[in-house]
């Protein structure tokens, strides 16, 4: 009887774990020679090592290479002899073309993540993009298409190349990855970080948090089909917006913009609540709402030295109830709006005009 039990529970757990999935030995594998284990010399020759890695550990160096992963994979610079620079930077024969944006540019990219089912993470890499000219491709040094994952103190640096160039593109899909990028230092992009997806709806929820962003033209853009949260970031901009939102869904909070750029924050869609925002020196508008009506929280928001107004809403006329409770110093205008609009529960310091009528 105790042989015939044993026999059925064999059998049981058998046609239980049938339908499971199979789960995949963690193995990790070292590129450079500062640890022991399987060693690589390149990045790429470690992510496509037999059996799939779940994670590859860099040594501190650089390694000049276009990498691509298909894989989940954990990718991470580790520290040796108190050095934990690992920096990508262009091949020696310069950048090729190896990846589509997604209005069908083609783009040369350093890290290039497409398509895949599990989580790729990113965590302590360089990637220095000086010189990365792609003959009349943008050049790009993050780029995640359709593919959830975490990117962490990762710094970007003098992605500026000719036909555009871009920290991190992340790219939605059917999928309808997460992509967190966090702590992490954007230095000398065009475009810091871009969001898309090709979707009316959202296919992409992207969590952009703690980051460091400075001397770029827009620093972050977010464009259609995704739900973004931008949260606690610093933003330097020395060229023409803060943050662009347009066509998508999510929350602006806690972030400091400086800088001297156009705008601070510029919103083509009335779902984004926009609340909590340090803007300095912006030169034609604090916050732009470009919209019909304002169904987001506009609310305690600091402007200080806007050139302009400091935040512009001459969208549908009436008094939009979610814009209120905002502090405006030693800037021109506080609020450009329709006739009827109210500045009660506003804080003006300094300012010329509390409120202007829009100028059709």
């Amino acid at each position: 009887m105790a042989r015939l039990k044993f026999i059925l529970l064999v059998v049981s757990a058998c046609v239980l774990n049938a339908g499971a999935p199979e789960l995949r030995a963690a193995t990790t594998v070292i590129v450079g020679t500062c640890k022991v284990g399987t060693r690589f010399t390149k990045i790429q020759d470690a992510l496509n090592s037999t059996p799939a890695p779940t994670i590859v550990e860099v040594c501190p160096g650089t390694y000049p290479e276009q990498v691509t992963i298909s894989k989940p994979v954990t990718l991470q610079g580790v520290p040796s002899s108190n050095s934990s620079l690992v920096t990508l930077v262009p091949p020696s024969g310069g950048m090729v073309p190896n990846a589509t944006l997604l209005n069908g540019d083609s783009a040369a990219v350093q890290i290039l993540v497409q398509n895949v089912a599990g989580a790729v993470n990113l965590t302590n890499l360089y990637v220095n993009g000086s010189g990365a000219e792609a003959g009349g491709a943008a050049v790009v040094s993050v780029l995640y298409k359709n593919t959830p994952g975490t990117i962490n103190h990762l710094v970007t640096f003098n992605v500026s190349a000719t036909d555009g160039g871009f920290g991190v593109y992340l790219a939605g899909g059917s999928a309808n990855p997460k992509v967190t990028i966090q702590n992490s230092t954007f230095d000398h992009d065009q475009t810091a970080l871009w969001v898309q997806s090709n979707s009316t709806s959202s296919e992409l929820t992207a969590i952009v948090e703690n980051n460091l962003v400075y001397f770029c033209a827009t620093c972050i853009s977010v464009q259609a089909g995704v739900t973004a949260t931008i949260s606690n970031n610093m933003i330097n901009t020395n060229g023409q917006i803060g943050i662009a939102l347009f066509a998508s869904t999510g929350s602006v909070t806690g972030n400091t913009i400086v800088g001297g750029g156009q705008l601070g924050i510029a919103s083509g869609n009335d779902s984004f609540s926009i609340t909590s925002n340090k803007i300095y020196d912006a030169s034609l508008f604090g916050i732009n709402l470009d919209i019909s009506t304002v169904a987001g929280n506009v609310t305690g928001n600091t402007l200080t030295n806007i050139g302009g107004v400091g935040i512009a809403f001459c969208g549908s006329p009436g008094t939009p109830s979610k814009v209120h409770s905002n502090t405006f110093v030693d800037t021109n205008i506080g609020y450009e709006a329709p006739s009827g609009f109210s500045v009660t529960g506003n804080t003006f310091i300094g300012v010329i005009a509390d409120v202007e009528p829009c100028v059709n």
